[in-house]
């Protein structure tokens, strides 16, 4: 996989990473390489009704050449009236011969239905990759969301080391003149060693998420990343997003698999039909014979009616109908899933988009809390462990609005790919 030149001055947005991953991904290579294979039946069932054409050649050496001299035959009083004649060569020694043939299938049982039950499961692998596609656009959603919760991680655990480095010399000088306790001093060196181990971990989640992005589109690692305002739903309600759902392309291809499944059971019963097909053969041989005639054609009419196989059409009957029933009853979980998914899924935005909105909330909340506990620790009004707390609940609420901007989008994409829409 070639990876994506980008500029480090330009973002990469969750819509271009998108298109990435549908392009170039090895995932998206499969799911495309596997409708590509389905297709192939098509082919393969047209050709159950076209014609076959053959072509066959050889040179023949025999031990012995075969002659009938028929004036030999005759009694000698009458050889010399019918005179000398030529011998004929019934089987030469050497001679090159040849065929073309040319069957067409006149009539088959399986044919038809066969050649159904190959289109319905083409049509399926193309509206299964469709679904597989919606699901890898969730995927890498989460993937992008991910990093960038991963890289805010990053930056305020930086940013805690550094303000815990500075709360840590100020306690020690305040203790130092007495303003301040040891309690406050100690407190601020375990700040600070946790600070930097929550650092450490962060590091590593980022390189964890950054390389699993990058494997996916890929890109460079250390890409930047446009942070992206949520989506919103294709659907106006959730009896909207319920009724989309049943159209969607993972219920569609549940029933061109009930529709293939009810082909081939067809395509078996008339297993038990005869079949009839024409050939026709031109054929070329130097070994004349009798005819005198080098080129020859002949045309035919033939049927095939095997009346017993072992059992083996009947073993393949009962297998037809087991798998149109498990189809059909597959096809109906689908549809019966697909709503309640589509209504699960709505609630969930819901919820995220209420909980975004508390999120942005706390978050402001917590900021100016910070900044009040930040200048009332400088004039000695509030202990170290208050600080800390308070820096911490900040931190954590800057957290969590990114995260909450990430599930009320991932949300809204999982609800638009359940419903088969972007």
């Amino acid at each position: 996989m070639m990876l994506l030149a980008l500029p480090l001055a330009h973002a990469l947005t969750l819509e271009e990473a998108w298109s990435l991953a549908e392009r170039d991904s090895a995932e998206s290579t499969i799911i495309n390489g596997q409708a590509a294979a389905a297709g192939t039946l098509r082919g393969q069932a047209i050709s159950a009704i076209l014609p076959r054409v053959s072509i066959s050649g050889g040179y023949t050496v025999n031990q012995y050449e075969s002659t009938l001299d028929f004036t030999e035959a005759l009694p000698d009083n009458l050889k010399a009236l019918v005179g000398e004649s030529e011998p004929v060569v019934i089987n030469k020694g050497e001679f090159w011969s040849g065929s073309l043939t040319v069957v067409q299938p006149l009539f088959s049982g399986q044919s038809l239905p066969g050649l159904l039950a190959a289109q319905a499961t083409a049509r399926a692998a193309e509206r299964s990759a469709e679904a597989a596609h919606d699901q890898l656009r969730v995927g890498v959603a989460q993937a992008y969301w991910g990093t960038l919760l991963a890289r805010e991680k990053v930056r305020l655990t930086a940013e805690s080391m550094e303000r815990a480095t500075k709360y840590a010399a100020l306690a020690g000088v305040r203790e130092r003149l007495g303003a301040g306790r040891g309690i406050d001093t100690a407190q601020a060196e375990v700040a600070l060693a946790r600070a930097r181990r929550e650092q450490v971990m962060a590091e590593a989640a980022r390189v964890q998420a950054e390389e699993g992005l990058a494997r996916l589109l890929g890109v460079e690692a250390n890409v930047p990343l446009e942070r992206p305002t949520p989506h919103e739903p294709a659907a106006a309600d959730v009896e909207a997003a319920a009724t989309a759902a049943l159209g969607a392309p993972g219920v569609k291809a549940a029933a061109e698999r009930a529709t293939a499944a009810r082909s081939a059971r067809t395509a078996t019963d008339l297993g038990w039909v005869p079949s009839i097909n024409g050939r026709f053969t031109e054929a070329f041989s130097e070994n004349t014979g009798f005819s005198g005639e080098e080129w020859n054609w002949q045309a035919a009419i033939t049927a095939d009616w095997p009346l017993f196989d072992g059992g083996y059409r009947i073993a393949k009957q009962a297998e037809a109908a087991h798998n149109a029933r498990v189809a059909t009853a597959a096809e109906e979980r689908e549809r019966s899933l697909a709503e309640a998914d589509a209504r699960t899924l709505y609630a969930q935005w819901q919820a995220a988009r209420e909980a975004q909105s508390f999120a942005g909330e706390e978050a402001a909340l917590a900021e100016k809390a910070l900044k009040l506990a930040e200048s009332s620790y400088e004039l000695g009004a509030l202990t170290f462990l208050d600080l800390w707390a308070t820096r911490q609940q900040r931190d954590a609420a800057v957290l969590g609005l990114l995260a909450a901007d990430m599930q009320l989008d991932v949300a809204s994409v999982s609800l638009s790919a359940k419903m088969g829409a972007r």
